[in-house]
């Protein structure tokens, strides 16, 4: 009797340890790696601020977001409990349309622009007024000890600086090669030695309506095909690149991204250049950020863009993506030419000064282009500025539409500068989606809506993101770095308020609350990308993408939006804090 006692003892031990040791292994299983509490939690998830009080995560993924007192259900031993302690977290920022490689270059050259930068190395203060841009290049010259180093300058703005010429470059220098880069980095002037340096002759140029031979001016495809080939050897030699790159990246981090989309992959002129410079901060651990492509399809190095070795190269690009290196089913195409030259495309009664915008596509090869990447089935983007070069795509839209409808095609006007009512409304029809960049406004709302330019109707009125939102169209926010700051909250903040850099409210109609701007930087951003299932919201299964405040949006006034510090960043999981 004792023996059966003590043998069933023995059974239900053994029983007992072995089911608390299964209970152990799946509390393993289960358990999150850590949960994050103790602050405001704004998940971007739904049409209106809705928080949860806890959010678990496991291997960079989301496993749980709810209530405290259920998220101890994942919690162990192991688990990290990561406090808040009042501060905000939201989704990592996304930042859906901007140029690595191109950004990359810029802030490699000297700064000479209208407007202040905050980088993680200091300020830069703005230069207005033409007598003060020279005098800033004329100090960047003297402060170069070879006479004969070439001197780039990036940032100038003809309404804020007035003409320059080659002649007055010569005047700075008569050895030096002196270039100026215009803000838009679709312009450039040259002087004497510039010229002679980077040989761009006299005679390759004759004929191009975009080039200006005796100003020093190249403009649109006149800078994209003679002028910038030329200089590309010497912007991008591999150890500039690799610092170039670094620099990027501090700034990507700084203004809490975690998602970038690159929509000009072949920026350099050759995708496997591009590829291997961004394979320094991509293969990096220490990177926060993942990069989404879009094809460039200018830089595809074929004669058209509209052909089966197009789609063969493009095909052949898809399977180069890696975990943190995403190539996207999209292209990029190109309407008109740029927003801070001028050269965007306005409708009757066009600029008040007389003067006309540029075609970087021309309508009959931007349709044509836009019917064959169409019928391939690929998401298209298009960079589009002003009213003349919107109607110029919806028009070739409403035609595809009619012929080969296809509900959710996504097809993305880029940038969204100048516009009218009526032409929301068709992008509405035609199912067409935008990403904006509201910091036209900030920085031109005042200049354009002068007399010469666009006069005070049109001009308040760029970036209508309000019209946008009471026609429900999905819209986004982003830099086009470096056409504004990675800093999202501060184009969350324009989008907000419509105040620009003198301090004036243009079109108060126009802006949208700050729930909407929010949107624009987070999940409305991934859904331009087609990343919506990936990131831009705090949910259960998507990669724990996040980034910490100081303060809650939703809760100081709108105006101090731009003002809130980053503090942190948290990519698939990895904490990042910004040292400042």
């Amino acid at each position: 009797m004792i023996k059966t006692i003590t043998f069933g003892l023995a059974i239900f031990l053994m029983s007992f340890m072995g089911c608390n040791q299964t209970s152990k292994q799946n509390d393993s299983l289960n358990s999150a790696d850590a949960i994050y509490y103790g602050g405001d939690i704004l998940t971007m998830e739904g049409d209106t601020a809705n928080y949860a009080e806890a959010v678990g995560i496991k291997q960079g993924k989301i496993i749980f977001v709810g209530s405290k007192s259920d998220a101890k259900k994942f919690q162990s031993d192991s688990t990290k409990m990561r406090d808040l302690k009042g501060k905000t977290m939201m989704p990592g920022f996304i930042d859906p349309h901007l140029h690595p490689i191109l950004g990359s270059v810029i802030l490699n050259t000297s700064f000479a622009s209208p407007f202040d930068w905050n980088f993680p190395w200091g300020k830069v203060k703005a230069i207005r007024g033409h007598k003060s841009f020279i005098n800033k290049v004329v100090q960047y010259d003297k402060a170069l000890k070879d006479h004969l180093e070439q001197l780039i300058v990036w940032g100038y703005m003809e309404p804020f600086h007035g003409r320059i010429s080659r002649t007055e470059l010569d005047s700075i220098s008569a050895t030096r090669p002196i270039v100026i880069w215009q803000y838009s980095a679709h312009e450039m002037f040259f002087n004497t030695a510039a010229l002679k340096k980077f040989k761009i002759t006299e005679a390759e140029t004759k004929g191009n309506s975009q080039i200006d031979y005796k100003l020093g001016r190249f403009v649109e495809a006149g800078f994209f095909t003679v002028a910038l080939p030329k200089l590309a050897p010497y912007l991008m030699g591999e150890k500039v690149m690799k610092e170039a790159m670094k620099k990027f990246s501090a700034v990507v981090h700084l203004g809490g991204v975690t998602t970038v989309g690159d929509m000009a992959l072949g920026a350099s002129g050759n995708m496997e250049t591009d590829l291997k410079m961004m394979g320094t901060i991509l293969n990096d651990p220490a990177t926060p950020f993942r990069i989404q492509y879009t094809l460039d399809l200018n830089a595809l190095g074929v004669i058209n863009g509209d052909g089966e070795e197009s789609l063969a190269i493009v095909k052949e690009l898809e399977k180069r993506k890696s975990p943190h290196m995403l190539i996207g089913h999209s292209i990029k195409l190109f309407s008109d030419g740029a927003f801070f030259g001028q050269a965007f495309q306005v409708e009757p009664p066009g600029y008040n000064d007389g003067h006309h915008g540029e075609w970087i596509m021309q309508p009959e090869r931007l349709h044509k282009t836009m019917r064959f990447w169409w019928d391939a089935g690929y998401t298209i983007h298009i960079h589009c500025n002003g009213s003349g070069g919107l109607t110029a795509i919806l028009d070739e839209l409403e035609i595809l539409q009619k012929e080969n409808p296809r509900k959710d095609h996504r097809l993305t006007i880029e940038h969204f500068g100048e516009s009218s009512a009526d032409q929301v409304k068709r992008i509405v029809y035609l199912g067409a989606v935008v990403s904006a960049n509201p910091y036209y406004l900030f920085s031109m709302g005042d200049k354009f809506s002068g007399d010469k330019i666009l006069g005070k109707k049109r001009g308040s009125e760029l970036v209508r993101l309000g019209s946008l939102l009471k026609n429900k169209v999905p819209f986004a926010l982003h830099t086009d770095f470096t056409m504004a700051p990675i800093e999202p909250l501060l184009l969350a903040w324009v989008a907000s308020n419509r105040i620009t850099a003198d301090g004036n409210l243009l079109a108060p109609e126009e802006r949208v609350p700050v729930y909407n701007a929010l949107q624009g930087i987070t999940l409305n951003a991934a859904f331009v990308l087609r990343m919506e299932n990936v990131t831009g919201s705090i949910k259960v299964g998507k990669n724990a993408d996040f980034v910490i405040l100081q303060e809650n949006p939703m809760k100081v006034n709108s105006i101090k939006l731009k003002d809130i510090k980053v503090l942190e960043t948290v990519y698939e999981g990895r904490n990042y804090p910004i040292e400042r």
